[in-house]
């Protein structure tokens, strides 16, 4: 799997070292001066059909229903299955280099560029949100409540 600051790199991305840990979109917002919107979140769901990464901005929340949709039962992940699944610790998992089935909002395209999980909880990455669902060759749905 390649390191999370080749892909940065690749992508034109920059990985943030925050120096302590941010968990919340508060935090982030705090940390880098932005709006609630421009920070996403990478969520893990465990479908029926497939384990997905699930990104919404910082104002929305994922619709179960919504996903349920399209891939059977659905449900947020343990913190181990995260680990598991993506190799990064729930908190910190970025929104690209994740082998997983990555489903990106609408609403997260409306930003110039984003503010992501960067690896670990005091890293953030900051993304133009077209290369998220170029690099992950991502859906983009709506799946947010």
């Amino acid at each position: 799997m390649k390191r999370l600051e080749e892909i940065a790199k690749e992508l034109g991305a920059e990985v943030l070292d925050i120096g302590r840990p941010v968990k919340t979109v508060e935090q982030a917002t705090r940390e880098t001066g932005t709006e609630r919107k421009q920070v996403i979140k990478s969520l893990v769901i465990v479908s029926e059909s497939t384990p997905l990464l699930v990104i919404v901005d910082g104002e929305s929340r994922v619709s179960l229903p919504k996903l349920e949709k399209r891939f059977g039962k659905c449900r947020f992940a343990k913190p181990k299955e995260v680990k598991e699944l993506t190799g990064y610790e729930v908190g910190g998992v970025p929104p690209v280099g994740v082998p997983l089935k990555t489903i990106v909002d609408p609403k997260v395209l409306e930003n110039e560029y984003v503010i992501g999980g960067g690896g670990t909880t005091e890293r953030l990455l900051r993304i133009r949100p077209e290369k998220i669902v170029a690099y992950q060759g991502a859906d983009v749905a709506d799946v947010s409540e």
